[in-house]
């Protein structure tokens, strides 16, 4: 049996609720670096809302329009990270952990918990204003 330098046992990853140390260390890799991807993610929103509010007047005056901007180059990604995220830590957690089920629910609390991270970061960086609704005027 091994010991730490505290003098305890070591207990092993199967212990701890994983079928071997390589998946837990997956998973957490990629659930931290799920914090800045969502992030990122999140802060797509604002920009793309930004720039469809801002250059609908140019657009307007070409004969065309900004609609769906946000939807685009906002929504969408934010959507497709977090299907990504789910679906990756999802699958490393079901597959590593010993109980297939509470592995799962790990990687979807994984999710969840950086999407809340990502979207506090970018509140607090976009003045509480995630979709920009003023009219603008150059």
């Amino acid at each position: 049996m091994s010991v730490t330098a505290t003098g305890q046992p070591a207990v092993s990853a199967r212990d701890r609720g994983w079928r071997n140390a390589g998946y837990a260390v997956a998973f957490w890799i990629f659930a931290a670096i799920g914090v800045p991807v969502m992030t990122g993610a999140w802060f797509l929103l604002p920009l793309a809302s930004l720039e469809e509010a801002t250059e609908q007047p140019k657009a307007l005056a070409a004969g065309t329009t900004m609609a769906g901007t946000t939807l685009v180059m906002g929504v969408l990604p934010l959507v497709v990270a977090h299907i990504i995220g789910f679906v990756i830590l999802c699958a490393i957690g079901g597959a590593g952990s010993v109980n297939r089920r509470v592995g799962v629910v790990w990687g979807a609390v994984a999710v969840f918990v950086a999407s809340v991270i990502g979207l506090a970061v970018v509140w607090v960086l976009s003045g509480g204003e995630l979709i920009y609704t003023f009219e603008y005027v150059p």
